[in-house]
Protein backbone atom coordinates (compact mmCIF):
# COMPACT_ATOMS: atom_id res chain seq x y z
CA UNK A 1 0.00 0.00 0.00
CA UNK A 2 2.75 2.42 -0.97
CA UNK A 3 0.29 4.33 -3.18
CA UNK A 4 -1.45 7.31 -1.54
CA UNK A 5 -4.49 6.07 0.37
CA UNK A 6 -7.70 7.85 -0.52
CA UNK A 7 -9.96 6.66 2.31
CA UNK A 8 -9.44 5.24 5.80
CA UNK A 9 -12.44 3.27 7.05
CA UNK A 10 -12.42 3.13 10.87
CA UNK A 11 -14.49 0.39 12.51
CA UNK A 12 -14.56 0.03 16.32
CA UNK A 13 -15.99 -3.19 17.70
CA UNK A 14 -16.67 -4.91 21.00
CA UNK A 15 -17.87 -8.52 21.29
CA UNK A 16 -19.20 -8.39 17.76
CA UNK A 17 -18.19 -11.76 16.37
CA UNK A 18 -21.62 -12.29 14.78
CA UNK A 19 -21.16 -9.11 12.71
CA UNK A 20 -17.42 -9.16 11.91
CA UNK A 21 -17.37 -11.27 8.76
CA UNK A 22 -20.37 -9.57 7.16
CA UNK A 23 -18.86 -6.18 7.92
CA UNK A 24 -15.53 -7.13 6.35
CA UNK A 25 -17.18 -8.65 3.27
CA UNK A 26 -19.15 -5.49 2.56
CA UNK A 27 -16.06 -3.29 2.87
CA UNK A 28 -13.76 -5.55 0.86
CA UNK A 29 -16.31 -5.83 -1.95
CA UNK A 30 -16.73 -2.11 -2.47
CA UNK A 31 -16.62 -1.07 -6.13
CA UNK A 32 -14.17 1.66 -5.10
CA UNK A 33 -11.08 1.29 -7.29
CA UNK A 34 -8.84 3.74 -5.43
CA UNK A 35 -6.50 2.60 -2.62
CA UNK A 36 -8.17 2.50 0.79
CA UNK A 37 -7.60 0.91 4.19
CA UNK A 38 -9.87 -0.73 6.75
CA UNK A 39 -8.82 -0.06 10.35
CA UNK A 40 -10.47 -2.42 12.82
CA UNK A 41 -10.23 -1.38 16.48
CA UNK A 42 -10.93 -4.05 19.08
CA UNK A 43 -12.25 -2.45 22.28
CA UNK A 44 -10.95 -5.28 24.51
CA UNK A 45 -13.46 -7.88 23.29
CA UNK A 46 -13.79 -11.20 25.09
CA UNK A 47 -15.30 -13.18 22.21
CA UNK A 48 -13.81 -14.69 19.04
CA UNK A 49 -14.08 -11.59 16.84
CA UNK A 50 -10.36 -10.87 16.56
CA UNK A 51 -9.62 -14.46 15.53
CA UNK A 52 -12.16 -14.16 12.74
CA UNK A 53 -10.43 -11.00 11.58
CA UNK A 54 -6.98 -12.57 11.65
CA UNK A 55 -8.15 -15.18 9.15
CA UNK A 56 -8.73 -12.41 6.61
CA UNK A 57 -5.37 -11.94 4.89
CA UNK A 58 -6.35 -8.93 2.78
CA UNK A 59 -3.61 -6.31 3.08
CA UNK A 60 -6.17 -3.51 3.29
CA UNK A 61 -7.18 -4.68 6.79
CA UNK A 62 -5.31 -3.56 9.90
CA UNK A 63 -6.22 -4.68 13.42
CA UNK A 64 -5.44 -2.75 16.59
CA UNK A 65 -6.58 -3.46 20.14
CA UNK A 66 -7.22 -1.46 23.29
CA UNK A 67 -5.96 -3.00 26.53
CA UNK A 68 -9.24 -2.40 28.36
CA UNK A 69 -12.80 -1.66 27.32
CA UNK A 70 -12.86 2.12 26.89
CA UNK A 71 -15.83 2.87 24.65
CA UNK A 72 -16.26 3.84 20.98
CA UNK A 73 -14.67 7.26 21.45
CA UNK A 74 -11.35 5.83 22.59
CA UNK A 75 -11.46 3.16 19.87
CA UNK A 76 -12.08 5.72 17.13
CA UNK A 77 -9.32 7.95 18.49
CA UNK A 78 -6.87 5.10 18.09
CA UNK A 79 -8.16 4.61 14.56
CA UNK A 80 -7.62 8.29 13.76
CA UNK A 81 -4.03 8.09 15.00
CA UNK A 82 -3.36 5.16 12.68
CA UNK A 83 -5.25 6.44 9.62
CA UNK A 84 -3.36 7.59 6.52
CA UNK A 85 -6.16 8.23 4.01
CA UNK A 86 -7.08 11.59 2.55
CA UNK A 87 -10.62 11.09 3.88
CA UNK A 88 -11.98 9.38 6.99
CA UNK A 89 -15.07 7.17 6.92
CA UNK A 90 -16.47 5.94 10.26
CA UNK A 91 -18.44 2.72 10.21
CA UNK A 92 -20.22 0.70 12.92
CA UNK A 93 -19.63 -3.02 12.78
CA UNK A 94 -23.31 -3.99 13.13
CA UNK A 95 -24.52 -1.65 10.38
CA UNK A 96 -24.03 -2.10 6.65
CA UNK A 97 -23.32 0.04 3.60
CA UNK A 98 -24.07 -0.23 -0.10
CA UNK A 99 -21.23 -1.54 -2.25
CA UNK A 100 -20.84 1.81 -4.00
CA UNK A 101 -20.87 4.15 -1.00
CA UNK A 102 -17.15 4.89 -0.99
CA UNK A 103 -16.98 5.56 -4.73
CA UNK A 104 -20.09 7.78 -4.72
CA UNK A 105 -18.94 9.85 -1.75
CA UNK A 106 -15.30 10.06 -2.84
CA UNK A 107 -16.09 11.11 -6.42
CA UNK A 108 -18.29 13.88 -5.06
CA UNK A 109 -15.65 14.92 -2.53
CA UNK A 110 -12.85 15.34 -5.08
CA UNK A 111 -15.12 17.02 -7.68
CA UNK A 112 -14.90 20.33 -5.79
CA UNK A 113 -12.47 19.47 -3.00
CA UNK A 114 -15.22 19.33 -0.37
CA UNK A 115 -14.22 19.10 3.28
CA UNK A 116 -17.23 16.89 4.04
CA UNK A 117 -19.58 14.76 1.93
CA UNK A 118 -22.52 12.83 3.33
CA UNK A 119 -25.57 10.81 2.32
CA UNK A 120 -28.71 9.50 3.99
CA UNK A 121 -29.27 6.15 5.70
CA UNK A 122 -32.01 3.60 6.10
CA UNK A 123 -33.42 2.61 9.51
CA UNK A 124 -34.07 -1.12 9.32
CA UNK A 125 -36.43 -2.62 11.91
CA UNK A 126 -38.09 -6.02 11.45
CA UNK A 127 -36.64 -6.13 7.92
CA UNK A 128 -38.49 -2.93 6.98
CA UNK A 129 -36.96 0.45 6.14
CA UNK A 130 -38.62 2.85 8.57
CA UNK A 131 -37.22 5.76 6.53
CA UNK A 132 -38.47 4.68 3.12
CA UNK A 133 -38.58 7.82 0.94
CA UNK A 134 -37.61 9.99 3.93
CA UNK A 135 -34.55 12.17 3.44
CA UNK A 136 -32.78 14.89 5.37
CA UNK A 137 -33.12 17.31 2.45
CA UNK A 138 -35.36 17.50 -0.61
CA UNK A 139 -32.49 17.44 -3.13
CA UNK A 140 -28.73 17.18 -3.47
CA UNK A 141 -27.19 20.15 -1.70
CA UNK A 142 -24.01 22.15 -1.40
CA UNK A 143 -23.30 23.95 1.87
CA UNK A 144 -21.01 26.95 1.92
CA UNK A 145 -19.71 28.59 5.07
CA UNK A 146 -22.83 30.69 5.73
CA UNK A 147 -25.21 27.80 5.05
CA UNK A 148 -23.32 25.60 7.53
CA UNK A 149 -23.72 28.32 10.18
CA UNK A 150 -27.45 28.52 9.46
CA UNK A 151 -27.80 24.74 9.89
CA UNK A 152 -26.07 25.06 13.27
CA UNK A 153 -28.55 27.69 14.40
CA UNK A 154 -31.51 25.45 13.51
CA UNK A 155 -30.22 22.15 14.95
CA UNK A 156 -32.05 22.28 18.30
CA UNK A 157 -35.23 24.10 17.34
CA UNK A 158 -37.01 21.44 15.28
CA UNK A 159 -37.65 18.13 17.09
CA UNK A 160 -38.57 16.43 13.80
CA UNK A 161 -35.38 17.49 12.03
CA UNK A 162 -33.25 14.62 10.76
CA UNK A 163 -29.61 14.98 11.75
CA UNK A 164 -28.45 15.75 8.22
CA UNK A 165 -25.24 17.74 8.44
CA UNK A 166 -24.81 16.56 12.06
CA UNK A 167 -25.25 12.85 11.40
CA UNK A 168 -22.21 10.71 12.03
CA UNK A 169 -22.49 7.79 9.64
CA UNK A 170 -22.40 7.76 5.85
CA UNK A 171 -19.88 10.55 5.47
CA UNK A 172 -16.38 11.31 4.31
CA UNK A 173 -14.41 13.86 6.34
CA UNK A 174 -11.15 15.31 5.09
CA UNK A 175 -8.52 13.90 7.44
CA UNK A 176 -6.45 17.09 7.39
CA UNK A 177 -9.37 18.94 9.03
CA UNK A 178 -9.27 16.49 11.93
CA UNK A 179 -5.50 16.21 12.30
CA UNK A 180 -4.57 19.87 11.74
CA UNK A 181 -7.09 21.02 14.33
CA UNK A 182 -6.37 18.18 16.79
CA UNK A 183 -9.98 17.01 16.88
CA UNK A 184 -10.58 13.84 18.87
CA UNK A 185 -13.51 12.15 20.58
CA UNK A 186 -14.27 12.86 24.22
CA UNK A 187 -13.33 9.48 25.65
CA UNK A 188 -15.23 10.12 28.88
CA UNK A 189 -18.50 10.11 26.93
CA UNK A 190 -20.30 6.84 26.25
CA UNK A 191 -23.27 8.74 24.81
CA UNK A 192 -23.37 11.64 22.32
CA UNK A 193 -19.63 11.32 21.75
CA UNK A 194 -20.34 11.08 18.01
CA UNK A 195 -22.44 14.24 17.74
CA UNK A 196 -20.00 16.12 19.97
CA UNK A 197 -17.23 15.11 17.56
CA UNK A 198 -19.37 16.21 14.61
CA UNK A 199 -19.79 19.68 16.12
CA UNK A 200 -16.03 19.94 16.65
CA UNK A 201 -15.43 19.01 13.00
CA UNK A 202 -18.03 21.50 11.78
CA UNK A 203 -16.08 24.23 13.57
CA UNK A 204 -13.60 24.09 10.70
CA UNK A 205 -15.56 22.86 7.68
CA UNK A 206 -15.73 25.43 4.88
CA UNK A 207 -17.71 23.42 2.33
CA UNK A 208 -19.89 20.33 2.41
CA UNK A 209 -22.03 18.35 -0.01
CA UNK A 210 -25.11 16.19 0.52
CA UNK A 211 -26.06 13.30 -1.79
CA UNK A 212 -29.76 12.47 -1.58
CA UNK A 213 -29.35 8.71 -1.52
CA UNK A 214 -29.70 6.16 1.25
CA UNK A 215 -26.39 4.38 0.90
CA UNK A 216 -26.07 2.89 4.40
CA UNK A 217 -28.33 1.02 6.78
CA UNK A 218 -28.71 1.39 10.53
CA UNK A 219 -30.26 -1.68 12.13
CA UNK A 220 -32.67 -1.12 15.00
CA UNK A 221 -32.44 -3.98 17.49
CA UNK A 222 -35.71 -3.93 19.49
CA UNK A 223 -34.32 -5.90 22.42
CA UNK A 224 -30.94 -4.19 22.63
CA UNK A 225 -30.13 -1.24 24.87
CA UNK A 226 -29.61 2.14 23.28
CA UNK A 227 -26.29 3.97 23.55
CA UNK A 228 -27.99 6.30 26.03
CA UNK A 229 -29.17 3.45 28.25
CA UNK A 230 -25.74 1.87 28.24
CA UNK A 231 -24.15 5.24 28.98
CA UNK A 232 -26.42 5.98 31.94
CA UNK A 233 -26.01 2.44 33.27
CA UNK A 234 -22.24 2.91 33.17
CA UNK A 235 -22.55 6.08 35.22
CA UNK A 236 -22.95 8.88 32.65
CA UNK A 237 -22.39 11.97 34.79
CA UNK A 238 -24.88 14.82 34.56
CA UNK A 239 -21.95 17.21 34.12
CA UNK A 240 -21.35 15.58 30.72
CA UNK A 241 -24.34 17.50 29.37
CA UNK A 242 -22.44 20.66 30.27
CA UNK A 243 -19.34 19.29 28.58
CA UNK A 244 -21.31 18.76 25.38
CA UNK A 245 -22.82 22.24 25.64
CA UNK A 246 -19.32 23.67 26.00
CA UNK A 247 -18.18 21.92 22.80
CA UNK A 248 -21.13 23.37 20.90
CA UNK A 249 -20.56 26.88 22.19
CA UNK A 250 -16.86 26.69 21.33
CA UNK A 251 -17.81 25.61 17.82
CA UNK A 252 -20.18 28.56 17.45
CA UNK A 253 -17.50 30.89 18.78
CA UNK A 254 -15.02 29.68 16.16
CA UNK A 255 -17.68 30.39 13.56
CA UNK A 256 -17.86 34.01 14.66
CA UNK A 257 -21.43 33.90 15.95
CA UNK A 258 -22.40 36.62 18.42
CA UNK A 259 -22.04 35.90 22.13
CA UNK A 260 -25.79 36.42 22.67
CA UNK A 261 -26.67 33.79 20.06
CA UNK A 262 -24.00 31.45 21.38
CA UNK A 263 -25.60 31.59 24.81
CA UNK A 264 -29.11 31.02 23.44
CA UNK A 265 -28.13 28.10 21.23
CA UNK A 266 -26.00 26.57 23.99
CA UNK A 267 -28.89 26.78 26.46
CA UNK A 268 -31.28 25.27 23.92
CA UNK A 269 -28.83 22.42 23.20
CA UNK A 270 -28.38 21.77 26.93
CA UNK A 271 -32.13 21.40 27.53
CA UNK A 272 -32.65 19.54 24.24
CA UNK A 273 -30.16 16.81 25.15
CA UNK A 274 -31.41 16.47 28.74
CA UNK A 275 -35.06 16.09 27.69
CA UNK A 276 -34.09 13.69 24.88
CA UNK A 277 -32.15 11.57 27.37
CA UNK A 278 -35.00 11.46 29.86
CA UNK A 279 -37.53 10.47 27.17
CA UNK A 280 -35.27 7.87 25.58
CA UNK A 281 -34.36 6.23 28.89
CA UNK A 282 -38.01 6.17 30.00
CA UNK A 283 -38.97 4.56 26.71
CA UNK A 284 -36.37 1.81 27.19
CA UNK A 285 -37.82 1.20 30.66
CA UNK A 286 -41.35 0.92 29.30
CA UNK A 287 -40.20 -1.52 26.62
CA UNK A 288 -38.66 -3.73 29.30
CA UNK A 289 -35.11 -3.37 27.99
CA UNK A 290 -33.69 -2.42 31.39
CA UNK A 291 -33.53 -3.96 34.84
CA UNK A 292 -36.53 -2.39 36.56
CA UNK A 293 -35.10 -1.65 40.02
CA UNK A 294 -31.77 -0.40 38.72
CA UNK A 295 -33.31 1.80 36.02
CA UNK A 296 -35.76 3.36 38.50
CA UNK A 297 -32.81 4.48 40.63
CA UNK A 298 -30.86 5.79 37.64
CA UNK A 299 -33.83 7.75 36.28
CA UNK A 300 -34.61 9.15 39.73
CA UNK A 301 -31.03 10.38 40.03
CA UNK A 302 -31.23 11.98 36.58
CA UNK A 303 -34.47 13.77 37.51
CA UNK A 304 -33.00 14.95 40.82
CA UNK A 305 -29.94 16.26 38.97
CA UNK A 306 -32.18 18.15 36.57
CA UNK A 307 -34.32 19.67 39.32
CA UNK A 308 -31.40 20.72 41.51
CA UNK A 309 -29.05 22.11 38.86
CA UNK A 310 -28.97 25.91 38.66
CA UNK A 311 -27.70 25.92 35.10
CA UNK A 312 -30.77 23.94 33.98
CA UNK A 313 -33.06 26.55 35.56
CA UNK A 314 -31.07 29.36 33.97
CA UNK A 315 -31.14 27.71 30.54
CA UNK A 316 -34.90 27.17 30.72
Amino acid sequence: MSEQLCVSVIVPFYNAQIHIQKCINVLLNQDFTKPFEIIMIDDASTDNGTNILKKNKDQRISLYSLEKNSGPGAARNLGLKMAKGKYIFFHDVDDTVDLNILSVLYNKAISKNYDLVFCDRRFIENSQNQRNNIFAYSEDRHFDNLEIIEEMKQRFYNPLLLLGLFDFTGRLIKRSIIIDNKIFFEESLRYLEDETFSWDVLSFIKSAAYIRKQLCSFFVHPNANTALSQGLNLGFNFSNFKLIKNHIQNCLKRRGISSNEIQKIGDQAFIFYIISALISYSRSMLLGKLDHKKSIKIRKKLINDIISDREVASSI
